[in-house]
């Protein structure tokens, strides 16, 4: 499969440079979407953001997700692509298409509460996953904030399984992840 154009998609609190997103957008060559309000999303800016990013995307197309951006991401897809059109691949980190626990960060847990229910409202996962010609989840075994069984149903739904990274947390620079080879593999 011929890839010509990456894309990355942040989470929750995060931004274009954090945790592994810069060193991954210099491994291959991607852009990055920076959301706006990370600490405090909103589904419709962030969907609108993502629909103006992506542009027109295809089969020579990537997106590599994180967390709530692997939702935003299938929301922005969902009117995106025409009824005929497909995506390349699609790589969700961290993913989840349901209500998560709160972790007992107050910003994060007022999102979780208040916020997450218009990204999941109406989600179809495996109708835009159909359109998706490469589909890859990795998660991991000790994840804080997305329990293994969110990522597995996503998986599920994208019919496809999880490629567990064992002792990865949520991914981020705190917890000690700043590259993620796993990607750059599925990349190649």
């Amino acid at each position: 499969m011929s890839i010509n154009r990456v894309i990355i998609v942040h989470g929750f609190g995060a931004g274009v440079d954090d945790h592994w997103f810069p060193w991954l957008a210099d491994a291959v060559d991607a852009e990055r979407i920076a959301l706006p309000e990370s600490r405090d999303p909103r589904e419709d800016q962030w969907t609108s953001t993502l629909v103006s990013a992506f542009g027109d995307v295809d089969e020579n197309t990537t997106i590599v997700a994180h967390s709530l951006g692997c939702v935003a991401s299938i929301r922005a897809l969902s009117a995106t692509l025409s009824p005929d059109g497909r995506l390349g691949r699609f790589v969700a980190v961290a993913p989840f298409a349901r209500t998560l626990q709160p972790v007992g960060e107050p910003d994060l847990d007022a999102f979780i509460e208040s916020g997450l229910p218009a990204f999941l409202s109406g989600i179809d996962v495996a109708s835009v996953g159909r359109q998706i010609i490469d589909r890859h989840v990795l998660r991991s075994d000790d994840d804080p904030v997305v329990d293994a069984a969110a990522s597995d149903e996503f998986a599920d739904l994208l019919a496809t399984t999880s490629l567990v990274v064992p002792g990865a947390g949520h991914f981020l620079a705190n917890d000690g992840v700043t590259r993620l080879d796993e990607v750059v593999r599925l990349l190649r």
